[in-house]
């Protein structure tokens, strides 16, 4: 009986599953290294935080898929502003709704009081009780 065929057998077994693994850590490390997506950039689309809340309120399916992980450019009344637990800037947007609004996580801090009228760039996360914006940026 043969056994050379066999060993040949478990040579490309093992090379092909050596080959597997060091594509599996490429790509873990690829994705691991890629830079961070800002709103620096790219265009966002325009909207009032009335119109933002209002829109999660009504019809949050609908609202998701038309606003959640897209870039917006929301123009409203500083209700609110504080300081997260890693020190960012929140501003809290004013909406028809006390109850609700439009809550934006700057990345960089801000100098901004209650009653400032802001446009305010960042990505759409979605909603709780406020829709949330990540990364955003001061437009003016």
């Amino acid at each position: 009986m043969d056994l050379q065929p066999i060993a040949m057998k478990k040579k490309t077994v093992l090379i092909v599953i050596l080959v597997l693994a060091v594509a599996a850590i490429a790509a873990v490390a690829f994705v691991w290294n890629k830079p961070h997506e800002t709103v620096d950039n790219k265009k966002g689309t325009a909207v009032t935080a009335e119109m933002l809340a209002n829109a999660f309120i009504q019809n949050e399916q609908q609202a998701n898929a038309t606003y959640l992980n897209q870039v917006l450019e929301v123009t409203g009344t500083a209700e609110e502003v504080s300081t997260n637990q890693d020190g960012k800037t929140v501003i809290l947007l004013k909406a028809d709704d006390p109850l609700s609004g439009v809550q934006c996580t700057m990345s960089e801090s801000q100098n901004v009081k209650q009653g400032d009228q802001l446009t305010i760039k960042g990505f759409c996360n979605g909603y709780t009780t406020v829709v949330l914006l990540s990364d955003c940026v001061m437009l003016k």
